[in-house]
């Protein structure tokens, strides 16, 4: 497995965070990054539906769902997918919600009219503009594919609670900051944003 940790783009991020950030230094050692658990995920039609799966869940629920549903399609392929009916997915731990936009995915690839593969030539604006036209992906879901599966450096995503309460811990704040409070704060970390992330994660688990 390849984890975002270890990414050339990430890495030096990562190493710059922990030894000269006011922040970060006082509570990660390069100990701690190398044990950050994200793994980096191809650009393709699997890293999409595992995006919808994780939407709106923990990092280990994700995990249990996904390989459930990974499971069911073999290969893991658009059209594996559409032939699998509504109550074996939603036995697998999907909502009805996510079973129609893992539908809509499967076919937006399966006649072309979204292809993963040439989201990787686009700036990271075209590529959130690209992913939020396919239904049941909103902004927080295009940000999880430009940091896990494009790798984009200097991805924050103020919508992900998870990163708002990270905030709260490493910073020291009296409570969550709101959304565009996170995203004001997160600006300290310009050009590191994504690295930063990925401590801000890890440190609701200190």
């Amino acid at each position: 497995m390849a984890f975002l940790r270890d990414h050339a783009d990430i890495r030096p991020s990562l190493e710059h965070l922990v030894t000269h950030d006011k922040h970060f230094k006082k509570i990660f050692t390069m100990d701690d990054v190398d044990a950050i658990p994200h793994s980096h995920r191809t650009i393709s039609y699997e890293s999409f539906a595992r995006t919808i799966v994780g939407q709106q869940l923990s990092v280990k629920a994700a995990a249990t769902i996904w390989g459930r549903v990974e499971a069911l399609a073999k290969p893991f392929k658009p059209e594996a997918l559409a032939v699998i009916d509504d109550a074996t997915l939603r036995a697998a731990g999907l909502s009805g919600q996510k079973i129609v936009y893992l539908r809509g995915l499967s076919q937006a690839v399966i006649d072309k009219s979204f292809v993963p593969s040439k989201l990787k030539k686009l700036s990271d604006a075209e590529v959130i503009e690209a992913i939020t036209a396919l239904k049941g992906f909103g902004r927080w879901s295009a940000e999880m594919v430009l940091m896990f599966a494009l790798a984009r450096p200097d991805i924050f995503s103020g919508g992900d609670l998870g990163l708002r309460e990270g905030l709260k811990r490493v910073l020291k704040l009296p409570e969550r900051p709101t959304e565009k409070q996170s995203v004001t704060l997160a600006e300290r970390w310009a050009g590191h944003r994504t690295a930063a992330s990925l401590l801000l994660w890890q440190a609701n688990h200190k």
